[in-house]
């Protein structure tokens, strides 16, 4: 009885997760990771009814027949303040469509190769992209993973912003050397995730 117990929490534990909860990254933002579309059909429409700005998280969502109609809630809600989207690699072709074709108003973010192409692009590899992905659900703090330190901090407020609306989708700050003496070791960040929070607080100075 007690090995069968066991196996059920084990199978229990080792289930793949169909969203992370919504969370508060401040300043009137929520971040919301979907890993299945045909199975947070809910969570999807109760983040799009609230009044926050949101940050939806594409990058991985499973590529089912019903993924498509899942994100077409998307049509049925009323506009977001501000929407930002990270696509990646992997994003399903489905999912891709329904983003290039909604009207509702969004900014996409993702690693070059993104499907769809990301109007910002990260200067990230798919891999790191992948494993930055990869750690919230296996421990690691959500501000951990947004937290790096970079060069010039203050070109990813108003310097991008105002790269972005001059065209430059593709800006970003300098990387690190690592080889230079006193470089810092790698940090395992979410760059693209980073990007969205970065560019939300942007939009909120310059309205300021």
């Amino acid at each position: 009885m007690r090995s069968f117990s066991f196996l059920v929490l084990l199978l229990v534990l080792s289930a793949p997760v169909c969203a992370i909860e919504p969370t508060d990254l401040g300043q009137g933002l929520i971040y919301l990771r979907i890993n299945s579309l045909a199975k947070s059909a809910q969570d999807l429409r109760s983040a799009l009814l609230r009044p926050n700005a949101l940050v939806l998280d594409l990058r991985y969502t499973a590529d089912e027949p019903a993924a498509a109609d899942g994100l077409r809630e998307l049509n049925s809600q009323p506009a977001k303040p501000n929407l930002y989207v990270l696509v990646s690699p992997a994003t399903p072709a489905a999912v891709a469509a329904i983003l290039t074709t909604t009207a509702t108003p969004l900014v996409t973010l993702g690693v070059k190769d993104s499907v769809p192409v990301a109007q910002v692009i990260i200067a990230q590899t798919p891999e790191a992209d992948r494993s930055a992905y990869d750690a919230l659900e296996t421990g690691t703090a959500l501000a951990s993973l947004i937290a790096g330190k970079i060069e010039k901090e203050r070109f990813d407020e108003a310097t991008l912003v105002h790269e972005f609306k001059n065209g430059n989708h593709d800006a970003h700050p300098p990387e690190a050397d690592p080889a230079k003496p006193g470089a810092s070791p790698a940090v395992l960040t979410d760059r693209v995730l980073q990007r969205a929070v970065h560019l939300h607080r942007a939009l909120l100075a310059l309205k300021r």
